[in-house]
């Protein structure tokens, strides 16, 4: 700055030299022709300089003014040398009004601030250093108006002719701090609720590290606490690979897409669960940086969907299976046979004078009978195979891999078991078999017709018998 009051003091100078002629008139009379020339190219010499220097001055202050942020210079007593446009604007003080002043007693409005300032700036004015210089500082200015605000401050010294000045660019960071607030607000509110979530909630970098899990997902893995669970990486931990939960996070990590997940998981600890996992890639300025796992039990809504789809496929009164899943498991099994060419046999059993146990006894004891027939049923067949109740007192037996030989050797079994088991106040009840062997060409229909006539065929041979074809 001390540059451009040097071009204002020679432009002054200059000028006064110019216009006073007796001066002119003097010097020549005094020195002659040969001094006037010397004298008349100085003076184009300075004149071309001046232009240079006025030219760099208007570029100068075309620059330093065009900048967004405050410029100010101080002296060595702490007055201001220097306001740009941007600092007026800021601070609300014009050039006019703020050059020679001190800036800090304006503009600080805290008084012991302004006391920590002051013994900085006299350590300053001798040595050129200090705490903040080529440091940037946070602090609250004062506008003109009184309203305060919060600035940015980068300080740097200057030396002009044996003295410390100061150099100062403030910019207004009020709204930046403001959304800085904001977001930790925003944040302070999200762990919040991520605590407090009735959902499981885990967040992972890119290698599938474990940052942060929240309070229920500890609850829902039964884990021993957040230090044992975040030691789990979710792309190589062995539970997860197996159920295919890492592959799906891994995935979805590399083509930053969401998707969804159930898995009946036994965690480390082992609790036994099904859980619904929703995975959420995480971004960065367009950059995956990990994912958001959040994590629901939904054990009892899997047990109630259970619960719900055993009572639609079996028998409410026996608990057998209905005839509508006999019907969907044999079509089944026909559709595997025929790629298989495998065998498998039907027994179809009726409950011999059944309608004599209602009349006698009553339905209640008739449906006593029943249940305790089809325990003992079930005891002699094999988890492969498939009872179910056919209507009334008929009941359908599947028999995968099995010949008519060796179904025929069951029946008898079963047969021999019922006739000998005796019922509290009923006695002996006794059954009629029929058994069918598949055959290609066989349909639903046709092989369950086939054992129905041959089950009518042992009622009519006088009951408590099997009877079978060989074909």
């Amino acid at each position: 700055m001390s540059l451009i009051k040097s071009i204002k003091k020679q432009k002054i100078y200059l000028k006064k030299l110019i216009k006073d002629k007796l001066t002119l008139e003097k010097c020549i009379q005094c020195k002659g022709e040969k001094f006037f020339m010397e004298l008349i190219a100085e003076l184009t010499k300075r004149r071309v300089m001046e232009g240079e220097l006025q030219e760099k001055e208007t570029t100068l202050s075309t620059v330093l003014d065009a900048v967004r942020d405050a410029i100010a210079i101080l002296d060595d007593y702490g007055n201001v040398t220097f306001w740009n446009a941007a600092a007026e604007k800021l601070f609300g003080y014009p050039q006019e009004e703020i050059l020679g002043k001190d800036l800090h007693l304006l503009v600080v409005p805290e008084e012991h601030l302004y006391e920590t300032y002051s013994k900085a700036f006299n350590h300053f004015k001798t040595t050129g250093k200090g705490n903040a210089i080529g440091k940037i500082m946070e602090f609250k200015a004062k506008h003109k108006d009184g309203r305060t605000f919060v600035v940015e401050l980068s300080l740097s010294a200057m030396r002009i002719k044996n003295t410390w000045h100061s150099v100062g660019i403030v910019r207004d960071i009020t709204e930046r701090k403001q959304e800085q607030e904001e977001l930790k607000n925003s944040r302070q509110k999200y762990l919040e609720l991520t605590e407090n979530a009735p959902i499981g909630i885990i967040s992972c970098d890119y290698k599938g590290n474990i940052i942060y899990v929240n309070q229920i997902v500890l609850e829902i893995l039964g884990s021993a606490s957040i230090e044992e669970t975040k030691k789990i990486n979710l792309l190589t931990f062995p539970l997860l690979v197996r159920h295919g939960l890492s592959k799906q996070l891994e995935d979805c990590l590399k083509s930053n897409k969401s998707a969804m997940h159930e898995i009946n998981y036994e965690s480390k600890w082992g609790k036994k669960v099904w859980l619904r996992i929703h995975i959420k890639p995480r971004e960065n300025r367009n950059t995956v940086i990990g994912a958001q796992v959040i994590i629901d039990d939904i054990s009892e809504r899997k047990q109630l969907e259970e619960k719900l789809f055993l009572l639609s496929i079996t028998d409410s009164l026996t608990s057998v299976y209905n005839r509508r899943f006999f019907i969907q498991k044999l079509e089944e099994e026909i559709e595997r046979v025929k790629r298989t060419s495998r065998k498998f046999s039907v027994i179809m059993m009726d409950i011999d004078h059944f309608k004599c146990v209602n009349d006698r006894f009553g339905h209640n004891c008739g449906d006593y009978v029943l249940r305790k027939i089809m325990s003992e049923t079930i005891k002699k067949i094999r988890k492969i195979d498939t009872l179910a109740r056919w209507g009334g007192e008929e009941f359908i037996i599947l028999l995968p891999e099995t010949t008519i030989y060796k179904a025929v050797v069951l029946a008898e079994k079963l047969r021999e078991r019922l006739s000998r088991m005796d019922i509290p106040n009923v006695g002996n009840v006794t059954a009629s078999f029929g058994v069918a062997e598949y055959n290609l060409g066989d349909s639903v229909d046709t092989i369950v017709q086939k054992a129905d006539n041959l089950m009518y065929q042992a009622k009519s041979a006088g009951r408590n018998c099997v009877r079978y074809i060989r074909e």
